[in-house]
């Protein structure tokens, strides 16, 4: 077999069109990305067999789906979190490989959509592993193909991997039908991608790489925040609820939760700060085994709102004030219940009131869930 070199200096070449109808039609052709060089391949047993063989790889060993837009990566993730959906937002196109959890519903949705074949392949244990490039051509490429392409690092099992077309020649010349070379866009890393799992566990960094693991860390955690009015009762309650609720689910300690992505908080557009949560709120709390002894109070600040990824309120008139003091929050609040039934406030009042305010921020959060985790 001639293995043939092909030059693209640009995302409109029709030499795209070229590539994409090889990898269409079977074959395995190597591009690059921004990291190092891979061997494309079409997702069909045949081909990933005869890929396997020629890196030496295991059979049982999973390959990464690599993608050249969002809407492909929708089609192959319908449902994310919004941890997931965070990341994805700040991180891609670029040098990660993201390892989603599906949940029921994005599977229900997979096996309606997609040739069992593929959903063999590619996914495993409800998991599937996704590249989305920064790299225009390799995009390009992979826009233009009609199937799903997956692609290995360009080496032989256990070798470095190349990072341009004379190295995949090396490894690969008479064994690959075309290596796809892109003078005008060259690989910016020389290592491999990071790999991080997100899903309802958390974030987990599976193999470090081109992007440290703090900053994933970082475009990752989903930062929640309650506001209700001095921050006393209401949203430090519903502070309280979410931490236990999200251990409870994540199976950790209140304490491990920002390790796993999420920090939440809570806050009051009239607080004084420092002050204690109301002695009901802390003694109904108490009974939910929820410590809210050592919560202060804090003033809802722009800074504060800017910073939050989702902001939930208690009442109609907290989303105003919110979003008069931070309008960019206006797409990213919500009343907690999901209903639109307003959370009443429950100062003055008795016990038996703040145990059903509680009531009802526990089962609007529980309703939440899905969007979050």
């Amino acid at each position: 077999m001639e293995t043939k070199i092909l030059k693209i200096y640009d995302p409109k070449d029709e030499t795209v069109q070229e590539a994409a109808q090889l990898l269409d039609q079977g074959a395995l052709v190597a591009f690059p990305t921004e990291t190092v060089y891979g061997v494309g391949c079409r997702v069909e047993l045949s081909t990933i067999q005869r890929l396997n063989q020629l890196k030496g790889r295991p059979a049982d060993k999973r390959y990464t789906l690599h993608v050249g837009n969002y809407e492909q990566l929708s089609k192959y993730v319908p449902v994310m979190n919004a941890q997931a959906r965070k990341l994805v937002s700040r991180i891609l196109p670029g040098p990660v490989t993201i390892v989603f959890e599906c949940n029921e519903k994005g599977l229900k949705h997979i096996t309606q959509t997609l040739p069992q074949e593929v959903i063999d392949l590619l996914y495993s244990d409800g998991t599937v592993g996704i590249r989305y490039p920064a790299h225009s051509i390799a995009c390009a490429i992979l826009s233009s193909s009609q199937f799903p392409v997956v692609a290995p690092s360009a080496n032989l099992s256990g070798q470095n991997p190349a990072i341009n077309a004379e190295q995949v020649l090396t490894y690969f010349n008479g064994k690959i039908e075309c290596i796809v070379d892109t003078p005008d866009e060259r690989i910016c890393y020389n290592k491999s991608s990071t790999v991080v799992k997100v899903g309802k566990s958390g974030i987990h960094i599976l193999r470090s790489g081109a992007v440290p693991d703090s900053v994933i860390r970082d475009m990752a955690t989903l930062r929640i925040l309650f506001v209700c009015t001095g921050n006393t009762c209401r949203s430090p309650m519903a502070e309280g609820i979410c931490r236990k609720y999200f251990a409870d689910i994540l199976g950790c300690s209140v304490d491990e939760l920002s390790r796993l992505g999420y920090i939440i908080n809570s806050a009051g557009v009239v607080a004084f700060d420092g002050a204690p949560a109301s002695r009901y709120a802390v003694e109904v709390c108490r009974s939910y085994k929820i410590d809210l002894t050592g919560h202060h109070s804090r003033l809802l600040t722009r800074n504060l709102a800017e910073q939050s990824d989702v902001i939930y309120v208690m009442s109609p008139h907290h989303r105003d004030e919110v979003v008069r003091l931070c309008p960019s929050a206006d797409s990213r609040c919500f009343l907690l219940d999901k209903r639109g039934m307003p959370i009443e406030d429950p100062v003055g009042l008795d016990r038996e009131d703040y145990e059903a305010c509680f009531r009802q921020i526990q089962t609007a959060i529980a309703e939440r869930t899905d969007e979050l985790l």
